[in-house]
């Protein structure tokens, strides 16, 4: 059997390749994640057409904006700014730690026209998502449901960019 002169040389250019394409891990062998804290500024609105005023907005973390998840963590405190109202049409502009491609859960409270301070739709699962931009504008309606007998959401937008 005749041996080729190119075949060592081949051998360790292979080599040499397969050794410089392959990734370096840290010193523990695992893959590091990528940790994705990112701050969102977020434009939230009153529409024109709401009824209401909005008194306090909390929020809690519901994880990647992919996956449906049951919340964890309890509601946060009012993270607007001590004694900021956003009557109807108006806007308040606030950042959020929340990760990019995840998404957070918030519900309102607002003054129901006679100083009682209330939730608004406690089963609603209104969305802050941080997808496609690190700007959000959030919008939302309020109105009086006479059937129900209570303050409802009619209406709700949350998208990218600042409007």
């Amino acid at each position: 059997m005749k041996k080729s002169v190119f075949s060592l040389p081949l051998w360790f250019v292979t080599s040499l390749l397969l050794m410089v394409s392959c990734e370096i891990l840290p010193d523990n062998d695992e893959p590091q994640e990528e940790e994705s804290v990112s701050t969102l500024y977020v434009k939230f609105i009153n529409e024109t057409a709401s009824e209401y005023t909005i008194t306090n907005i909390q929020i809690r973390p519901r994880g990647s904006a992919q996956i449906s998840t049951e919340p964890t963590e309890p509601w946060s405190g009012n993270i607007l700014p001590e004694n900021t109202r956003i009557e109807p049409g108006n806007h308040v502009f606030f950042e959020l730690e929340i990760p990019n491609l995840h998404w957070s859960q918030y519900r309102l409270l607002v003054d129901d026209g006679t100083g009682t301070i209330i939730v608004v739709g406690e089963n609603s699962d209104l969305p802050i998502t941080h997808w496609g931009s690190d700007d959000r504008t959030v919008g939302v309606t309020l109105k009086y449901d006479e059937y129900a007998k209570t303050i409802l959401v009619s209406g709700w937008s949350d998208f990218a960019g600042i409007d």
